[in-house]
């Protein structure tokens, strides 16, 4: 692929606007999206206390709305008590355009805009933007502060967002996202906002939205407990498990902490208790998270000729032995008709082969399905799922069974499938489901956690959900490996690893909204832990796991403590906020001289393509090498090197060599190489071989090197300060 096409391609992903930070737990910003016109009245007009004519007029007065914008249309919203305007405006000559406007009726007060326009012709856009995120963000303050100020004083901004990166070469307009979340009672509640987007090439408005609602009742924080008390209840939610990913069998074996519910751990800070609502678990065996009955395990089907493959083994039983297994289990009614024999593995660990059936009823009125499992070796019963239709509003029936007796049933359903393994388990969770219209559960649904060595394995263990109203059991599921389990030894001190998830903030307190069972969303002051790479450390070594049990790399910062009056800290924290240079240990080593894989790392990153760093980011020697990889993959894609330029990466580069990687990454190679039409005039000029001239020379003519008294130095080493400079001068040249 040409280097114009890539850079083309590059600049279309900038200005479509992929390039996006994923949303933390309870923070999600809601993204301005352009709403279609309005085309009819949906509402009660008598509501609108703020005439049409009055939000014309201060939607066109605030946001400079002209005649160009030739198409109008307006529609009227009612809801909960609100009643809105919403106004747009389009242009459908050049350069189109589009403006949204939403006001309520009843104050006269804007809540939202948003604008989207095209380029103008002839406009290009390439390189750094006009206005830094910090510059801009003064700009999205006085917006906010002069459009919506009742609203504007009650928040703070959400520190710490991250931000689109612009890499050098033809991009749409750049924009930055500003998120200034409502504080009451001095604490962040992240659910209301005002989202502003600033054109960070033209300082514009391109939108603002008002998330709020002044009807919710805050608890008050005047007797809430200590942070000190918070992180004990934090302490005691913290556990040492086993933990697999899925794989083979051969996939290892770890053991971890991991904070109980993750990032669902809420601790009130008025009662000191967690709250204990089942949505905040996450579910590690599949299948029983929801209604059991509606859902069947993740599992991977064989293909004909696996399958045949697969028969031909003597240990495997015949689809008839396994039914019949099913069948001394469960009772399957006569009027149901078997629709499905499936040989299956369990994604999570394949060695287990599943026999699969399915049955269901034809009367609609009388709707019921049977699914079951059977391990395809043993003929042990792995799940079941019982569904009927409308067996719950039968005679205006209420359940009738307690939780006890409907976990008695659960435990007595294990014990009758597998009593040797019952005695080594523990409940994990249980939750009620489906609730009556007097508020009791319809379904009681219990979650046993397998124990070795008297620690839990939460991959395995048994689900079982009972019918309140008749104390049927309806579905089980039993997950059980045959796994080699490290012993506990070598292993951190709970205490440490509690430390270790609440290092670097420990527990933020804010108000949240939990969603309960009728519409029940009350707000609650709680402490919760702050965002973190994951909610599971290695017991051994402390560092934080993937899903894959891999260690993840230290968090990146755009904040070095040792740039500090050198010549370079602007445009260092320059490139930083654009993503271009990062680091883990908060140091940026300005005066240490650049290798050419540093060099790399920034002039793809200018480029749009970010990678994680190989050096300081990942020690693991294998994931070094593929991140290595990777970048050398780049630059080559990007036609910074050449393929015979991947070799001696570790070296230091000289201020020549510099110069070439850069005009490279400007796509000027091409001019640069045209011999006998460049002239220097350094007094060294004679130490700069012939075919490199070129590249000198447009270095110095762009600005992005300078001479010292009249010397080029060609063979002088870089240093990673000065570097630096250079790479923001380059992103300054216009094309």
């Amino acid at each position: 692929m040409g280097k114009k096409i890539v850079s083309a391609l590059v600049a279309g992903c900038l200005a479509t606007g992929l390039v996006f930070n994923q949303p933390v737990f309870a923070e999600i910003v809601k993204t301005s999206v352009i709403p279609k016109p309005p085309t009819e009245i949906d509402g009660d007009l008598s509501k609108a206390k703020f005439p049409l004519d009055k939000a014309i007029e201060k939607a066109k007065e605030v946001f400079a709305i002209g005649s160009d914008y030739e198409g109008f249309k307006s529609g009227f919203n009612s809801y909960d008590g609100r009643a809105e305007w919403h106004l747009n405006w389009n242009r459908e000559t050049e350069p189109r355009g589009n403006i949204s406007v939403r006001i309520d009726a009843i104050t006269g007060e804007i809540i939202g805009m948003d604008r989207w326009q095209d380029m103008p012709p002839g406009q290009r856009y390439s390189g750094l933007p006009k206005y830094s995120y910090e510059e801009a963000g003064k700009l999205a303050r006085e917006w906010a502060q002069k459009i919506m100020p009742n609203y504007f004083s009650q928040t703070r901004l959400v520190p710490n967002q991250e931000q689109q990166f612009f890499g050098y070469g033809d991009r749409g307009p750049a924009e930055y996202y500003y998120n200034f979340a409502r504080v009451v009672n001095g604490v962040t509640f992240p659910e209301h906002n005002i989202y502003v987007r600033v054109n960070g090439d033209t300082g514009e408005l391109m939108g603002i939205n008002l998330n709020w609602d002044n009807k919710l009742n805050f608890p008050s924080a005047a007797g809430k407990i200590s942070a000190a008390q918070a992180e004990k209840v934090f302490g005691e939610n913290v556990e040492l498990v086993y933990f697999r990913p899925p794989g083979p069998k051969a996939t290892p074996v770890k053991l971890v902490y991991r904070v109980k519910m993750g990032a669902g751990l809420l601790i009130d800070a008025l009662t000191g208790k967690v709250i204990d609502d089942h949505e905040y678990y996450y579910y590690e065996r599949g299948g029983m998270g929801g209604d059991m009955a509606m859902e069947k395990p993740v599992k991977q089907d064989l293909t004909p000729a696996e399958q045949a493959e697969v028969d031909k083994l003597k240990n495997l039983l015949s689809a008839e032995k396994a039914l019949e297994q099913v069948k001394k289990v469960i009772h399957i009614p006569s009027d149901l008709k078997q629709s499905e024999s499936r040989l299956s593995y369990d994604y999570q660990y394949p060695e287990q082969k599943q026999w699969n059936f399915y049955w269901s009823s034809e009367k609609e009125s009388s709707y019921q399905s049977i699914s079951a499992s059977v391990d395809a070796v043993t003929g042990e019963l792995v799940s079941f799922n019982k569904w009927q239709k409308g067996y719950e509003e039968s005679a205006g029936k209420q359940p009738r069974f307690t939780k006890e007796q409907a976990q008695k049933a659960a435990e007595d359903f294990i014990k009758k499938q597998q009593s040797r393994r019952f005695a080594e388990i523990k409940p994990d969770h249980s939750w009620g489901d489906n609730y009556s219209a007097k508020g009791i559960p319809g379904i009681y649904r219990f979650s046993y956690v397998r124990l070795v060595n008297n620690i839990p394995f939460g991959n395995n263990g048994f689900d079982v959900e009972v019918n309140a109203y008749t104390g049927e059991v309806t579905g089980y599921r039993m997950a059980w490996w045959n796994l080699n389990f490290p012993k506990p030894a070598a292993l951190l001190d709970k205490e440490k690893a509690v430390s270790a998830f609440l290092a670097d903030g420990g527990l933020a307190l804010d108000y949240i909204r939990i969603y309960r069972e009728k519409n029940d969303s009350r707000v609650s002051l709680v402490y919760r832990l702050k965002d973190r790479p994951s909610y599971m450390i290695d017991a051994q070594t402390g560092k934080y796991l993937n899903w894959n049990g891999e260690p993840i790399p230290p968090r990146k910062t755009d904040t070095f403590t040792d740039i500090a009056g050198h010549p370079a800290e602007n445009d260092i924290k320059q490139l930083a906020r654009a993503n271009i240079v990062k680091s883990v240990d908060g140091k940026f080593y300005p005066d240490r001289n650049i290798t050419k894989l540093e060099a790399l790392e920034m002039l793809v990153a200018s480029r749009g393509w970010y990678m994680e760093p190989p050096y300081r980011m990942l020690q693991d020697g294998k994931e070094q090498a593929e991140q290595r990889k990777r970048l050398i993959n780049a630059a080559l894609s990007l036609g910074i090197i050449a393929a015979d330029e991947t070799k001696d990466l570790d070296k230091e580069l000289t201020r020549l060599e510099m110069a070439r990687l850069m005009i490279n990454t400007l796509d000027y190679d091409g001019a640069a190489r045209i011999a006998g039409i460049y002239t220097l005039k350094t007094k060294d000029a004679n130490l700069i071989p012939q075919d490199m001239k070129g590249y000198a020379a447009l270095s110095l003519g762009l600005g992005l090197q300078s001479d010292n008294k009249g010397f080029y130095a060609p063979h002088e080493k870089v240093t990673r300060g000065f570097a630096a400079m250079s790479v923001v001068r380059m992103l300054k040249v216009q094309k």
